[in-house]
């Protein structure tokens, strides 16, 4: 489907942008998640141009001239403006990269284009907070680092549905360990874990901060295996208690063997959703699992797309306005895990 190019830019913009065409900018888009965003993005939006933003040129140019309709641009994640010029026509800001100085955002909200972030960690997003804060009618402001851009909470927002009241809320994933981004959301982890307590659950209503023996964990795996896990903060956490009110939430993670490579299949990503709670005046247990056999970069590719097509009304719906969001707050969970399915996304339900 062809769409109309996004130009959503500040009055003060519009006459240095007059003689160019907007493009969406992915900083970072050389590296492993960013080449399969951009490649999900080219697949779903061949005539919309793109840049291809890194801090290494030559990285940047072989994704360029892979995709058509995109150009590869040096970007400084430490100067303003990410080190380009006036004349750089932006529609949008997708930071794929860590950027501890928020030179995106407040570029993005100079331009009043969209930012989409996939890498502030839960204890960390304060300045993106207050910089929010202080230019709230600035630009639309997305927040999506959730596990795999917002895969894992949609899976259990669908889940959901069929309960009256949700006692709890766990969520156990598999990075495996042959997956090229695993090491990398390894890293993560460890960095989100050397700044703060261990993890952050919700226990009886209450967010605790757990260390030690008490954030070692268990969940079974898409082929019944019972697995040694480990509590990790993510996104999915706060969202979860936020949208539905349950008392306990809980994300445990593995770095390991994959069902889908167990079986002789790929090193797929896999996430497993189990749910409490109560229908009808009886207790309701439900279990929903995802696999996607590309792997956990690609499924966190386009989870970023989708985001990105909803904040910027590519799907059929109007523009978001200036404001700080969450994937949840942008798309409905049946239509975003129709979306993976279609994309090759294995999917399974089970109540009882």
């Amino acid at each position: 489907m062809k769409t109309e190019e996004p130009i959503i830019v500040s009055d003060q913009e519009r006459t240095s942008n007059s003689m160019t065409t907007a493009r969406i900018l992915f900083a970072g888009g050389s590296g492993v998640v960013g080449r399969t965003a951009v490649r999900w993005f080219r697949q779903r939006y061949p005539d919309i141009p793109v840049l291809i933003g890194g801090r290494h040129l030559q990285a940047a140019d072989e994704v360029a001239q892979e995709l058509g309709t995109a150009e590869a641009i040096a970007i400084d994640l430490d100067k303003p403006r990410l080190g380009l010029g006036g004349d750089a026509a932006v529609a949008a800001v997708v930071m794929l990269a860590p950027e501890a100085g928020l030179k995106g955002l407040s570029y993005a909200q100079d331009l009043g284009v969209p930012y989409l972030n996939i890498n502030a960690a839960l204890t960390e997003i304060g300045p993106e907070l207050a910089m929010f804060a202080h230019r709230a009618t600035a630009a639309p402001v997305v927040l999506a680092s959730h596990w795999m851009a917002g895969a894992a909470t949609f899976l259990a927002l669908n889940s959901v549905k069929g309960f009256e009241t949700v006692q709890s809320i766990k969520l156990g994933a598999i990075v495996d360990e042959q997956d090229l981004v695993g090491p990398a959301a390894l890293e993560d982890m460890e960095r989100v874990h050397g700044m703060a307590p261990p993890a952050l659950v919700f226990e009886g209503g209450r967010r605790v901060w757990l260390s030690g023996d008490a954030a070692k964990g268990k969940f079974t795996s898409v082929d019944g295996r019972s697995l040694d896990a480990t509590a990790f903060s993510t996104f999915d956490i706060v969202s979860l208690h936020a949208a539905t009110g349950a008392p306990d939430v809980r994300f445990d993670l593995v770095n390991g063997e994959s069902s889908s490579r167990r079986r002789g299949g790929e090193a797929a990503t896999e996430i497993v959703v189990e749910i409490e709670g109560e229908a009808d005046g009886r207790t309701k247990c439900s279990r929903s699992t995802l696999e996607f056999k590309y792997g956990t970069a690609s499924l966190t590719g386009l989870s970023v797309v989708l985001c990105l097509a909803s904040v910027l009304g590519l799907n059929g719906r109007s523009p978001a306005h200036p404001g700080l969001y969450l994937p949840e707050l942008l798309l409905e969970s049946k239509g975003f895990l129709d979306e993976l399915r279609s994309a090759g996304a294995t999917i399974n339900e089970d109540s009882k």
